[in-house]
């Protein structure tokens, strides 16, 4: 395992990526890693998915405080994703939206809530991880003040997802140019 320094803290690294799903949960050094292997209690909110997880954190940041992951070990760095993870984050947002239509629907019909991405060096942990919240309203001013996005602290899912179209146009549209 490799270390890497975000802002003079320690993170694990994967040195390799795993071909199986199996292999790649048992190498995740993290607490989702444990979760995955139920090796830790968890209270699930959403286990429909081969490829994605999602579970009650155990911060409870709003009374729908829900965490979504891809089962597969991916570096928390929603700003160091690429246009080949599109799939992976529409995925993790349209998880989070049914964990709001599930648990809290007045709160989807109402924008009352939050789907944010912690940025490093800023997340306990280092597994990509979307938050679920809901109703925002009911936040505390601490859970506002860190989960406002954009900021050095959090970004929202939408605005990831807009990066990460745009990467995607402009790799389409590279690779479309005539040739000299």
């Amino acid at each position: 395992m490799l270390i890497s320094r975000w802002f003079g803290r320690t993170v694990p690294v994967p040195q390799k990526s795993y071909t199986s799903l199996k292999e790649d949960i048992e190498a995740n050094p993290t607490i989702f890693g444990q979760l995955l292997r139920a090796e830790a209690p968890v209270q699930i909110l959403f286990d429909e998915d081969d490829e994605f997880f999602a579970f009650r954190n155990i911060k409870p940041y709003a009374p729908l405080a829900g965490l979504v992951i891809p089962r597969r070990y991916i570096i928390q760095d929603p700003d160091g994703l690429a246009a080949e993870h599109l799939p992976l984050v529409l995925r993790l947002k349209d998880i989070g939206m049914k964990l709001v239509d599930r648990y809290y629907p007045s709160s989807r019909e109402c924008g009352d809530y939050r789907l944010r991405f912690h940025r490093p060096p800023f997340n306990s942990v280092s597994h990509l991880h979307l938050h679920v919240l809901a109703p925002a309203s009911s936040f505390p001013i601490s859970t506002h003040i860190v989960f406002a996005a954009p900021t050095p602290w959090a970004i929202d899912v939408d605005d990831v997802i807009a990066r990460l179209k745009a990467e995607a146009d402009q790799e389409d549209s590279n690779s479309t140019l005539p040739l000299p």
